[in-house]
């Protein structure tokens, strides 16, 4: 065996004995990546019989809700941990999927032969991967890709992961004689306490240090081993990953949240520093500018043939969310609303805040809470926008497409170009297909596979056995009152 081949298989080791509960991801949903790409001008294949890949897909919890929305579409996920895969084909035979395929398998095994793909998903792989799995997995996309195709990665990225590099050595560095997963998780987070509450008010670098350690200490066992404790993790600059798609045939379209690219968004300061700095700067190294202002440390990218690239557009058209479907996660915060009673206050699900005084767009935004999970057309949003205001014609139209900015920028916007397939239109509660089946299954054994919801979003019921109990009975013959 060659030493890419000795590590692959102490990957694939390390996740058969420390596996995760595969969840649903919003973001590389390929309705969402298809949104996206329409803001930037592209068009890419309907979902309905859309040809899916995910390379490193667990147990499938990422695939399982588009293959339930979309029956036609043919979906395909690979991995190198046979524990997981085998226990997502439990679960999609559970579910009697039939386009779902879950196979063990390395991505530099992958060939022509697997065929063309409309979407490959590549998230939580590349960074972690030694350098011949990344090379294949840029030569997948470019390769397995449609010609009118969209690929999503996801990576690590400097400057915002230098100090968890720091994070990361020191714990490797204190669980390094460790034989067990469980022992190593042990010693790494002893060496987290030291970093969080015992570092000297002399070092530079404390404040950032014990703030990052303090994040980390709150997340699960799995995600700090595999993230922190494997053997490889290689984070990179944004210019590199750009440098390295570029000479693989690819081009960067976006990443998967468009308002994260703006300056705007972080604050004046902010805005104005990286205006200064990147005025005759192209749009890739005005990005990187811009990590180093915020401090980024993980991109989620989408990418197209290069032969596209041409097509991209500099920035998003917020027109084309006319040809969209909406909905919208608020909540009100009510505190906010006594110390400041001219304004009406939200919380998006980032803890992102938004304050707003404006009729119609509170207007809207009571429409979409009110409707949420289920999507609003535009000329529905245009409807309630012009209920609340005296504008007319195109302005109406524009002030209603900044009303979707606005919500897109806080992070509370969901779009997506066309229906989210699971064909319930009920009046009464009603589980989306295949849930009701996944909540049984996990009452009856532990399940590597999360819950989602209408958007293919992780949804947590394994904390409340009463919220699991009435989930069951939302089958469409009773009221939300009963």
């Amino acid at each position: 065996m060659t030493e890419a081949d000795l590590l692959n298989q102490a990957i694939s080791d390390a996740y058969d004995k420390t596996p995760y509960t595969s969840n649903a991801l919003s973001r590389t949903a390929p309705g969402h990546l298809r949104a996206v790409a329409h803001l930037y001008g592209l068009d890419s294949v309907p979902l309905a019989r859309a040809r899916v890949l995910e390379l490193g897909c667990a147990a499938g919890g990422n695939l399982i809700p588009f293959a339930i929305a979309h029956p036609d579409a043919e979906v395909i996920g690979i991995d190198l941990s046979p524990e997981q895969i085998n226990a997502g084909r439990e679960v999609a035979e559970r579910l009697g999927l039939r386009n779902l395929d879950l196979r063990t398998l390395s991505i530099t095994d992958i060939d022509d032969s697997l065929g063309k793909f409309d979407y490959i998903i590549c998230h939580g792989v590349f960074s972690w991967v030694p350098p011949v799995v990344r090379e294949a997995i840029l030569r997948v996309c470019r390769d397995n890709l449609a010609s009118e195709g969209l690929a999503f990665i996801s990576y690590n990225v400097y400057p915002g992961w230098k100090t968890s590099d720091i994070l990361r050595d020191a714990m490797q560095l204190n669980s390094f004689s460790a034989s067990t997963p469980a022992e190593k998780l042990k010693k790494a987070k002893e060496m987290l306490g030291l970093l969080q509450h015992g570092l000297s008010s002399n070092n530079l670098m404390r404040e950032a240090i014990s703030k990052a350690a303090q994040i980390l200490s709150q997340q699960p066992d799995h995600y700090l081993f595999h993230e922190y404790l494997e053997m490889v993790n290689s984070p990179c600059y944004f210019l590199e990953f750009i440098a390295s798609i570029q000479q693989a045939g690819l081009a960067y379209v976006s990443d998967v949240q468009p308002e994260g690219s703006f300056p705007s968004n972080y604050g004046e300061a902010t805005a104005t520093a990286v205006a200064a700095m990147s005025a005759d700067a192209d749009r890739v190294m005005r990005e990187q500018y811009l990590d180093f202002a915020v401090g980024r440390q993980f991109r989620q990218s989408v990418l197209v043939h290069a032969e596209r690239a041409d097509q991209i557009l500099e920035r998003p058209e917020a027109s084309h969310l006319t040809s969209m479907l909406v909905s919208a996660e608020l909540r009100p915060d009510a505190e906010r609303d006594r110390a400041r009673p001219s304004h009406r206050h939200f919380r998006t699900p980032a803890n992102s805040g938004l304050a707003t005084q404006d009729a119609s767009l509170l207007a809207l935004i009571d429409v979409l809470q009110e409707q949420w999970p289920s999507p609003v057309p535009f000329d529905q949003v245009l409807a309630v926008v012009g209920s609340k205001s005296a504008l007319t014609g195109d302005a109406l139209e524009h002030a209603t497409i900044m009303h979707l900015v606005t919500l897109i920028n806080c992070g509370a916007l969901r779009y997506r170009r066309e229906s989210l397939g699971y064909g319930n239109n009920s009046a009464k509660p009603k589980l989306i297909p295949g849930a009701g089946a996944l909540i049984l299954a996990a009452s009856e054994k532990t399940l590597q596979v999360g819950y989602y919801n209408l958007w293919h979003q992780s949804v947590n019921l394994s904390a409340n056995p009463a919220i699991r109990y009435v989930a069951t009975l939302l089958d469409g013959t009773r009221s939300q009152a009963e």
